[in-house]
């Protein structure tokens, strides 16, 4: 009982001091110093810059990203297992390839962390674009092979290698055209599986 009445006192103190020091010590500070809310820290030449990459990443209407690389393929046998740090960039500075195939997508994901819409994944070691994707562009820049390409939305079919056609592979989607229509997130596509179930 006296816990609790003494717990109660040290409530009521501890507001009391943050309503005091909110009327009698910061207002009229800030009162004092002019400040409004209308003032930004920006000056008014400062907020009517225009940075460069919001044209470059502009939406493209009517376009999305391809990687030319197959999810589906299947390489030959690893040459080595690369066990540095997983950055596309870092790789194709330093290894052409853990497979014999010298085009194809390195897979550690450098484009899926620039989208900002999560409309890529990383499948089979290999990066894949769902529907989310709206064509901006910024994962064109990130990939070191530049084997992302950007086509028109509606295009069902894509050619997804990026091989020339001199150099042998043991890929078995080597310059093998595919079906690239109706991928989905697969997030989306979970919750929609979840839900016709839920529906029966």
């Amino acid at each position: 009982m006296i816990a609790a009445i003494l717990f109660g006192l040290l409530f009521l103190i501890v507001v009391s001091a943050v309503v005091v020091f909110i009327f009698e010590v910061l207002l009229p500070a800030l009162k004092a110093q002019n400040v409004t809310l209308e003032r930004t820290m920006f000056s008014e030449s400062e907020i009517r810059i225009k940075p460069i990459y919001v044209e470059k990443y502009a939406k493209a209407n009517g376009k999305k990203a391809c990687v030319m690389c197959s999810s589906a393929k299947k390489v030959s046998a690893r040459r080595f297992v690369y066990s540095a740090e997983k950055s596309c960039k870092m790789f194709d500075g330093v290894v052409d390839s853990e497979h014999d195939c010298r085009f194809g997508c390195i897979g550690f994901g450098d484009c899926m962390k620039s989208c900002t819409r999560g409309a890529i994944t990383i499948v089979n070691g290999t990066a894949v674009v769902n529907s989310l994707c709206n064509g901006c562009g910024k994962c064109i820049d990130r990939c070191p092979r530049k084997i992302i390409k950007l086509i028109p939305s509606t295009q069902e079919k894509a050619v997804l290698c990026s091989a020339t056609s001199n150099l042998s592979t043991q890929c078995s989607s080597y310059l093998a055209e595919e079906n690239i229509a109706g991928r989905n997130n697969p997030v989306f596509f979970l919750w929609k599986k979840c839900y016709k179930l839920i529906r029966k």
